[in-house]
């Protein structure tokens, strides 16, 4: 049986799918849902049998989550730095279904994959190539941790903005009892593990959503800190709910950074020339794609304000690449200028007691596998030369 959510207010287009995807947090009972046919105002949606919730309480969220997405909300002209959407595609399908039939690629629950030769070898030849960003940017190479401090993830306020996308770290208590009743007790049930709440311990850490907060948590309380920049290549974990489907969205995922610190005008330099390479790269491997201004899936607290406050500064951009099979495109990296954020809220200095200026790129590399082999197909002999003769043999187990 469906139901029907009036929200009070249309939801943009260029909206919509953030505004769909916001939605699967709106209560655990739902079982479906989509804007009304020819209604930009009206949600359809399903629970299930035995949802906790009322309809009418969730189509009252589901108008709250509307109002504070849309309500202020302010359309803006998309700023293109780089387009090319005019390359033929030769393949154009969904990948998922031939690398799974040809066992290069196995998936574990959901936002959970396991990656064959043959993705693997195309992941590891871009994150080479991206690497060589390294030299360019006279950058040193770090390696992080996959927790992150929860304290770290408070003072940057990801806690507030982000808290719909946080995997949080626990453990048992050093206690003898909790941990032996655990033992006794702790079971797997259709889709969950029966834990008891009082045997777990306070969470100290998170598994860290990006690469750069790690960095930014070294310099915490760094006087006169010097202009440079860093890479490292890291996993990041960000739950997005009925949002995880196939390499488009993992819990888990592989990200190749750079990080920018300095002054706002080295940051910003070191930015362009990530822009300026990175479509160099791309137009070598034939990829269809456009870097445009963009924008964080922030949750709905001051949705409009932070959405507005990104573009109108040009803060981020993001390489999209269109997905034939979906009619959609996938952000498959990001360049972002933060300002002065991080150093006032890590009291990182500058010479002269300024807070440090920061930036970063981010490419998500099982994101830009899928997008690749969405265009190419998962045929070696298809792909353009520069990303054939990278990559070497890599045949079908």
């Amino acid at each position: 049986m469906s139901f029907y959510a009036d929200l009070n207010v249309a939801v943009p287009p260029e909206l919509s799918g953030d505004f769909l995807a916001k939605l699967h947090y709106v209560c655990e009972g739902l079982d479906g849902f989509d804007l009304a046919p020819d209604r930009r105002d009206r949600v359809r949606f399903r629970l299930r049998p035995n949802a906790a919730v009322s309809p009418e309480a969730v189509a009252a969220r589901m108008a709250e989550v509307a109002q504070r997405m849309c309500g202020t909300y302010r359309p803006s002209k998309p700023k293109v730095l780089v387009a090319r959407r005019d390359r033929p595609v030769p393949f154009g399908a969904d990948p998922h279904p031939l690398l799974e039939t040809s066992g290069q690629l196995k998936r574990y629950g959901a936002g959970r994959y396991g990656l064959g030769p043959l993705p693997l070898k195309l992941l590891e030849f871009f994150d080479r190539r991206f690497k060589r960003l390294t030299d360019v940017h006279a950058a040193s190479e770090y390696r992080f941790p996959s927790l992150v401090g929860a304290d770290v993830m408070d003072r940057c306020r990801y806690l507030r903005s982000f808290p719909h996308s946080l995997s949080l770290v626990s453990h048992l208590r050093e206690d003898l009892e909790a941990i032996q009743r655990f033992a006794r007790s702790a079971a797997w049930t259709s889709d969950h593990l029966e834990v008891g709440e009082q045997t777990l311990a306070p969470v100290q850490c998170l598994l860290s959503p990006t690469v750069c907060f790690h960095h930014y948590a070294w310099l915490e309380n760094t006087a006169a800190c010097p202009r440079h920049t860093i890479t490292a290549l890291g996993k990041c974990f960000r739950y997005e709910s009925g949002n995880l489907v196939g390499l488009e969205r993992l819990w888990d995922f592989t990200m190749r950074e750079f990080v920018y610190v300095g002054p706002r005008d080295y940051v910003l330099e070191q930015r362009q020339r990530s822009i300026d390479h990175a479509a160099v790269m791309l137009d070598e491997w034939g990829l269809n794609y456009e870097i445009v201004s963009a924008s964080d899936p922030f949750f709905i607290e001051d949705y409009s304000t932070q959405v507005l406050i990104q573009k109108a500064f040009d803060l981020k951009f993001e390489v999209a690449v269109p997905l034939a099979y979906k009619a959609k495109t996938l952000a498959v990296g990001s360049f972002n200028y933060h300002q002065d954020f991080f150093g006032r809220s890590l009291k990182i200095m500058q010479a002269g007691d300024e807070p440090v200026h920061t930036g970063c790129v981010g490419f998500g590399l099982e994101r830009l596998v899928l997008a690749f082999l969405s265009q190419y197909g998962i045929d070696p002999a298809a792909w353009p030369a520069a990303v054939r003769d990278g990559v070497g043999s890599c045949p079908m187990s």
